[in-house]
């Protein structure tokens, strides 16, 4: 008796089974397989799995598949055999170009002050591109003048500290 309940409820599970349909959802470029599609049929709502394999019942007639990549498309399941292909949405963006400007904080404007050449200077390189004019001495105003800053921020922080001792 035990068999015969047994048999019957194989068979059962065996007819359950073949009444649905597996199926895989794929790209239609790349034919690799689309995970987390939405399947939406008279039986509900399926998602399809990490390989793109879904099942329906056998008595859905139409199908609407959706995913946030790719159309949506809607189909009869006649019309399928084993594999559904999707086609991706044209998410490509044009061309940008960023215009902007740095943060100007004037070290160009005072790196030209410091390495400026004096008149006797820019006439002799004028005459002899080659000679490189007076070099050190062009040499010796860049470090004069960077000598004279740090000694003026020099004074002005020991003026800020007079001030704030005697205030």
């Amino acid at each position: 008796m035990n068999r015969i309940v047994l048999l019957i409820f194989l068979v059962l599970l065996s007819a359950s089974v073949a009444a649905q349909r597996r199926l895989v959802v794929c790209d239609v470029e790349t034919f690799e397989s689309i995970s987390s599609v939405s399947v939406q049929s008279s039986a509900g709502v399926v998602v399809s799995d990490s390989l793109g394999y879904f099942s329906v019942p056998d008595t859905c007639k139409s199908l609407l598949l959706s995913h946030l990549n790719y159309e949506s498309r809607m189909l009869n399941v006649s019309e399928v055999r084993d594999t559904v292909f999707l086609v991706s949405k044209d998410l490509g963006m044009r061309e940008v170009v960023v215009f902007g400007k740095g943060k100007d904080d004037g070290l160009a404007d005072r790196i030209n002050k410091m390495v400026a050449l004096n008149k006797t200077d820019a006439q002799l390189l004028a005459i002899d591109p080659a000679n490189g004019g007076n070099l050190f001495s062009l040499i010796g105003k860049a470090i004069g003048k960077l000598i004279s800053r740090k000694s003026s921020k020099a004074k002005r922080k020991e003026k800020a500290r007079e001030i704030l001792e005697n205030y």
